[in-house]
């Protein structure tokens, strides 16, 4: 017979985080992709990754000529994660830019990732999103503090701790299997640097050294729930696009497939790009809201968001999240609800049908391109939690049903 708990005891054994928790520090050396030598050894619920990139920066001879839209934060050039779960097999969780992990949090809560440039707390990203030379990227000595805060749960903008439950990285599905490996970027990540300009990069606060990444994880404990919890798992993955936003047009235009799975959110970056950078460096120069019109995410033609007009979908998702959605991007989501059940079910797409985002282009200028983010599910959320934490009186079946 399912275990039945009161409204009381789920609040006791659901959501008690355990702060964060060092796990590993990566030195930096620039243009290198390395896996992290130790794996991620999950020892209770995972609920996020959080990540620190400590460095000094020093810049002489001559300032930038252009710095880039999301410097210093995209020095972490890409993040990608890999694992092999119990149920789903061999899967990729992540692999994302490090600039748009940074952004991530910002469009569905009001509390972005922080960025630290000598002791002082740069604004949340915002309009407009770029950054300025005298702020970083002119003469001058930056020491830089960038945190990446990486939800492995449904990103919203509040702590809906029953309904993120299942999503969870459980020991008991990854066991030892989870790798992490960082991406990183050189001079060229900032922007384009005149001829007489040099950069060094160095260790936090000192002249000497290499710059850090810092890895700390964030638990939560559950309880007895943890082994009744049918597990679903998110992936993120964004790809980047640049030959479909080649030439205007006032028709829809197919940008990309999407994967056909359960779907909580697509975010779309579009701008144009740093030329030339260093190879395996990819950088917006500048963040753009007038490249894309009509964008909407279609099944055989037909919307499933019927959006006419770009900027009516940013205020619509900066209202259902309390946030600002910042230059550059935009988002649709179907858990608008606060309620992660309410995903798309792209798993239904029939074969042969086709999954995509289309849009009008309406400006293609030099070295325009756009980042594509789908945020899927695997697996069925639904089921274990409902089942087996069911609770005796209507307002706890009420929260059971949230978790599950």
């Amino acid at each position: 017979m399912a275990q039945q708990y009161t409204q009381q005891q789920l609040a006791q054994i659901i959501g008690r985080n355990q702060g964060p928790e060092f796990f590993f520090q990566q030195a930096v050396t620039l243009l290198t992709s390395p896996i992290l030598s130790k794996n991620l050894n999950l020892t209770r619920p995972l609920n996020a990754l959080h990540m620190i990139l400590r460095m000094r920066v020093v810049i002489a001879g001559h300032d930038y000529d252009s710095v880039a839209a999301e410097a210093p934060q995209n020095f972490l050039q890409r993040l990608r994660i890999t694992g092999t779960h119990a149920k789903f097999g061999s899967l990729v969780p992540v692999d994302m830019s490090g600039a748009s992990i940074f952004s991530l949090t910002r469009l569905t809560r009001n509390y972005a990732s922080s960025l630290y440039i000598n002791g002082t707390r740069q604004p949340d990203p915002s309009t407009p999103f770029q950054q300025v030379g005298p702020t970083f990227g002119n003469i001058g000595t930056y020491d830089i503090e960038c945190h990446y805060f990486l939800p492995v749960i449904p990103i919203l903008s509040v702590a809906v701790k029953n309904s993120g439950v299942p999503y969870m990285w459980q020991p008991s599905d990854w066991s030892d299997t989870i790798q992490l490996q960082p991406f990183f970027g050189d001079a060229t990540s900032f922007g384009v640097p005149d001829a007489a300009t040099t950069v060094a990069f160095s260790s936090f606060g000192s002249g000497t050294g290499s710059p850090q990444l810092f890895f700390f994880t964030n638990y939560e404990i559950l309880g007895p729930l943890a082994n009744q919890i049918s597990a679903a798992v998110v992936i993120r993955s964004s790809q980047f696009i640049t030959n479909q936003l080649s030439a205007v047009s006032s028709t829809p235009t197919q940008l990309i497939n999407l994967q056909k799975q359960k779907t909580t959110n697509i975010f779309i970056k579009t701008g144009t790009l740093v030329v030339p950078t260093s190879g395996g460096v990819t950088v917006f120069a500048t963040l753009a809201d007038n490249i894309l019109e009509q964008t909407q995410p279609i099944v055989d033609n037909k919307p499933i968001r019927n959006n006419f007009l770009n900027s009516a979908m940013k205020e619509y998702i900066a209202k259902a999240f309390d946030t600002v959605t910042m230059q550059g991007y935009l988002a649709f989501s179907f858990v608008d609800s606060q309620n992660p059940l309410t995903f798309y079910r792209g798993d239904l797409v029939p074969a042969g049908s086709t999954f995509a985002v289309n849009s009008q282009i309406l400006n293609s200028p030099s070295n325009v391109a756009a980042e594509i983010i789908q945020e899927q599910v695997y697996g069925n959320p639904r089921a274990g939690v409902a089942s087996s934490a069911t609770a005796g009186s209507s307002g706890a079946s009420g929260a059971a049903a949230a978790s599950s």
